[in-house]
């Protein structure tokens, strides 16, 4: 049989599986795809509309009271439960201990050194999170066993390699995207009542964020201050209160509103006219691509990993430094006084964003597990003679 006609037998460990949370979609979006080729197992804390047919699934205990806490716990248990047996066990990051293959969603001491570079030190929590963490981290990602590491963009490649040391054996594979549900026609049904429960007038440019408000929240805040008749919307689960602050102190309070997070984000995107998401570190950003696919005109830093799909100027606006305001103001002011300009950037999004989609995500990455295991089988292979 060829390695690539193999059933294989599939294990992915990820802390939760869902579809509404990046590292818990994306592999609910594999393990749904696989399920009707090769038998695939799912071990992960919590599991929330799971897709039941031809998945097995399998309760890993966590302590979750932090996110700290909720790694470490997780990671032995993982390990133990996860054994033998199976053709490819893919991680997400720091999952477990026990794998050939694992997706590098982030890079911990690449976030802490991008940090440092914004708010010139880490507090004694991040100081703690770094020194315990980045060990293990480094051994789920760059021991031989890791057979290939999946960079979901060619910034985590460069981190792996920096930080880690880990170059050889790393592909990079793009997310993919839900083309059908984040489309421009969206924009065909409730755009007008969205926008209206939101405060937008008919003709008023409306910005968009979406995530961690920690992920540059208040240099969009700064930023619309900066840009008279533009109104923001923060679609976000972090505390408001110290950006309201930003907020009152700009005065420009009464042209931002908070919304808490929503399953329904695609609505979100049909009702804005931009998304701005100028992060200071992101290792892709599905969120950037789900505006692509929208048909909106992004601005976003370049150290975002899906800037890496954006030309500047054709299908979005990249900034050099992510918390200029400045720098977000010029692109914020350009495409709000121009429709015509929204439009194109959003349409030239829309096709470059096309290609990316869930299906191409996962034949490059079976791709990558047929790669994973010719070089298990080498390796268990007896010598000759």
């Amino acid at each position: 049989m060829s390695p690539a006609a193999r059933r294989l037998r599939i294990a992915f460990v990820v802390h939760d599986y869902n579809r509404h949370m990046g590292h818990s979609r994306y592999v609910a979006e594999l393990a749904s795809r696989y399920k009707r080729d090769h038998e695939v197992h799912v071990f992960a804390n919590t599991f929330e509309e799971p897709d039941p047919d031809g998945i097995t699934y399998h309760h890993v205990p966590a302590c979750r009271t932090n996110a700290l806490v909720s790694i470490l716990s997780f990671v032995l248990p993982a390990t133990a439960m996860v054994g033998g047996g199976y053709d490819v066990v893919h991680a997400q990051g720091l999952c477990g201990l026990r794998h050939n293959v694992a997706t590098a969603h982030f890079c911990q001491p690449g976030w802490y050194d991008a940090l440092v570079k914004a708010k010139g030190a880490l507090t004694w929590r991040q100081s703690l999170s770094r020194a315990l963490i980045t060990p293990l981290e480094r051994l789920a990602l760059a021991q031989p066993s890791t057979r290939r590491v999946i960079a979901i963009s060619e910034s985590i490649r460069g981190d792996l390699a920096r930080f880690f040391g880990r170059a050889d054996g790393v592909r990079v594979i793009y997310h993919g995207v839900d083309l059908e549900r984040f489309h421009p026609r969206n924009r065909t049904a409730g755009r007008d009542r969205l926008r209206s429960e939101l405060g937008a007038a008919p003709d008023q440019c409306l910005a968009l964020f979406v995530g961690n408000l920690q992920k540059g929240g208040a240099a969009v805040i700064r930023a619309v201050a900066r840009v008279p008749g533009v109104r923001l919307v923060l679609v976000s689960g972090s505390d408001p209160a110290a950006d309201r602050a930003i907020a009152r102190a700009a005065g420009a309070e009464d042209r931002i509103v908070f919304h808490p997070l929503s399953r329904h984000i695609e609505r979100f995107f049909a009702a804005a006219d931009v998304f701005v998401f100028p992060t200071i570190y992101e290792p892709y950003g599905m969120v950037i691509s789900e505006a692509m696919a929208s048909g909106l005109p992004v601005i976003t830093s370049r150290t975002a990993g899906a800037a890496e799909l954006i030309e500047h100027g054709k299908d979005g606006w990249l900034t050099a430094d992510p918390w200029a305001p400045d720098q977000i103001a010029e692109g914020l002011r350009a495409l709000a006084a121009d429709p015509g300009l929204r439009q194109r950037m959003g349409s030239a999004a829309r096709s470059e964003i096309e290609a990316y989609t869930w299906d191409r995500t996962a034949e490059q990455t079976m791709a990558v597990y047929h790669e994973a295991v010719a070089l298990d089988d080498r390796s268990n292979r007896p010598e000759a003679g």
